[in-house]
């Protein structure tokens, strides 16, 4: 049996903009979107989804939906907040169970994140080092996962070089923290992430 499903303009047009966009730019994505609400609606009547709260209804639909309309972003709370209508403290929950859910993936992608913005201020940092004033800070901007890799990574060095200057935080906006890290913890924090 094939079900074939319209989806009116009027509900599409009261999407977020990056999500009306995209449907209207990417058939494929209207099809996905299409399919999972038939899915949604025929699982429920027939009994094979039930939820015990709408918190686990939205991390489930989130855990779906996200990767048709932001595959390559992290699953903050604020995309979550912005474009789905998902009041902002079940948001922060929401997007910490599903990094918690895509462990893996979003580690390996944090940790490349860090790599690249470290390897972008290396020369930088080489200097201070060479001119004898490996505690002179260097900012780099990171996104909140790589950031969260940063503090696992820091945990390790601290463990065993006490002595080490930690990093400080400059500022901070949703989703985004500009950190000053002395120049000698470089040479640390990039082997570790190319092993």
């Amino acid at each position: 049996m094939k079900f074939e499903v319209e989806i009116d303009d009027a509900l599409v047009a009261a999407l977020a903009a990056g999500m009306r966009t995209q449907l209207a730019d990417e058939p494929a994505k209207r099809e996905e979107l299409a399919k999972f609400a038939l899915e949604q609606v025929i699982g429920w009547m027939a009994g094979r989804t039930s939820f015990q709260s709408m918190t686990e209804q939205h991390t489930d639909w989130l855990l779906k939906l996200l990767p048709v309309f932001y595959a390559d972003d992290v699953p903050s709370t604020e995309r979550i907040f912005n474009n789905f209508s998902v009041p902002y403290g079940r948001a922060a929950y929401i997007s910490r169970v599903l990094l918690e859910k895509q462990h893996t993936a979003w580690r390996i992608r944090g940790r490349q994140k860090l790599l690249d913005a470290l390897n972008a201020k290396k020369a930088e940092a080489d200097a201070f080092v060479a001119a004898g004033d490996g505690l002179q800070y260097v900012p780099i901007s990171l996104d909140n996962i790589a950031y969260r890799e940063l503090t696992v990574l820091l945990e390790e060095i601290f463990k065993n070089q006490v002595a080490l200057a930690p990093p400080v935080i400059r500022a901070q906006s949703p989703g985004r923290r500009t950190v000053d890290i002395p120049s000698q913890l470089f040479v640390e924090l990039i082997p570790l992430l190319e092993a």
